[in-house]
Parts: C-alpha cells; structure tokens; sequence
C-alpha cells in the first residue's frame, strides 16, 4: 500500500487530485491510502505525530504556510518521501530544489502530466526504496528493508535492527516472514528468534551466522538444514 498525502488550499483542486490518484490505483492495481491537506500547517502536524507517506503532493502557495516551508520542515523528518510542487510559477522551481523534490506539476493541472509524474515515481519506488511499515505506539513508520539487518523476537514483540538503530512492533516473527515474502530484498529465518537480511551475511558456519559488522547470530539445531538450503536458495535468488 502507497500512503499518499495531497495539500492544496484549493479545494477543488485538492478533490482533482485525489480523484486522479484514487482512479490511477485502481488502474495500476496499487493500493492506495489518500489524505487531504488544505494547509501547509496541517500536513507538517500530521508528519510531527508519527505520519508517514510515500508519496506527498504539496503547492506552493498558500496563505499559512507555504508549500516550500512546509516541505522543508518534512524533509527535515522524513528524508525517503517523495515530493512533488503543484504550482502556478516555474520561477519557484529553483527554490524548491532544496527540498528535493522528485517533480513539479504546473497549474492548471493536465492530468496527463499527472499520470506520468505517478508512474514515473511508482517506477522509482518499486526499484530503488523498498519499506518495511509498521505502526507503533499510534504512529506510524516505514524503514528501508535494504537498511535492516536484522528482525529479533522478544516475547510479544518484535525489534527491527537497523542501520539507524532499533525499533519494536507488536507482531510476531511469523507474520513478519510472511510479509516479507513478497518483497525484493531477501530475509533468512535462522533461528526462532531470528530473521536475518541475506545481504548483510558475511558468512556462516552450522552453528551461526557471521554479519557484515562482526555480529555473529546462533543457528538453531532443528533449523540447520533448512538454514543451509534457504541460504543457498539466497544466493541462487540474489543473483538471478
């Protein structure tokens, strides 16, 4: 599922959108989660308490808080959102290029533009920023699955290991394995307590796993031969 969120103080052009978006998902067969944004202010909340989108179409101009504050206050939160400015002035474009952004659409709106800035940006996600998203505490978050290392179980819950530290979840390693199943990157179960991503293995012996930065994990007896066949699976899988 794609978390999108639109903001414009136009409000019809706000419903333009949306009703471009919602008609594209179903087209593409993507599912999509859509929120409205009248004001820069209310977008920028959103993503304070723990809101985080895929996909963020945002104008420029508007009466509390533009566009270009709004999306520089995000980008200071969520460096992974792709952005595009909805705008009636090409002259803003320089500006704006320091909020990285992924597009820009002009006013008035061709939807064939539109569509095109939507699949060019499905394209760059589906090869380039695969996530992992979960909601915790009444928050949500996404994290690149090229940047976990590991999923370790702990009673109840679940930590993510990554790059930037760690992160817990109310959900069970089985569920976990199985959402993962379908994603790009490839994850190892190694032990009950363990999921592993395949890249960062340095090597691995029948009693453990080493990781790229010298953490070594333990192989579980009962699960020795099928570490060995998935592993080998992984390498087969990674390099097809």
């Amino acid at each position: 599922m794609l978390e999108i969120g639109v903001c414009d103080d136009d409000r019809l052009l706000l419903w333009e959108m949306e009703k471009y978006l919602l008609e594209l998902g179903e087209e593409t067969g993507v599912k999509l989660e859509v929120d409205t944004y009248a004001d820069g202010e209310e977008i920028v909340r959103a993503v304070m308490k723990g809101k985080r989108f895929d996909i963020i179409f945002m104008d420029i101009e508007m009466q509390h808080l533009s566009g270009m504050c709004a999306a520089k206050r995000i980008r200071e939160m969520d460096r992974t959102v792709q952005l595009v400015f909805v705008t009636s002035h090409e002259s803003y474009m320089k500006e704006a290029f320091l909020a990285a952004p992924i597009g820009f659409l002009l006013k008035p709106l061709s939807k064939t533009e539109f569509t095109d800035t939507f699949h060019h940006i499905l394209r760059m996600i589906g090869t380039e920023d695969q996530f992992y998203r979960f909601r915790y505490d009444r928050s949500d978050y996404k994290v690149l699955l090229k940047e976990v290392i590991y999923f370790e179980s702990k009673g109840r819950m679940t930590e993510i290991v990554w790059e930037g530290g760690r992160y817990r979840l109310y959900k069970n390693l089985e569920t976990i394995e199985e959402e993962l199943r379908s994603q790009k990157m490839r994850f190892v179960r190694i032990h009950k307590s363990y999921l592993v991503n395949y890249w960062r293995i340095s090597r691995f012996s029948a009693d453990f796993v080493e990781l790229m930065d010298g953490i070594c994990l333990p192989i579980s007896r009962s699960r020795r031969k099928e570490v060995e066949v998935n592993l080998y699976d992984a390498m087969e899988w990674c390099h097809v």
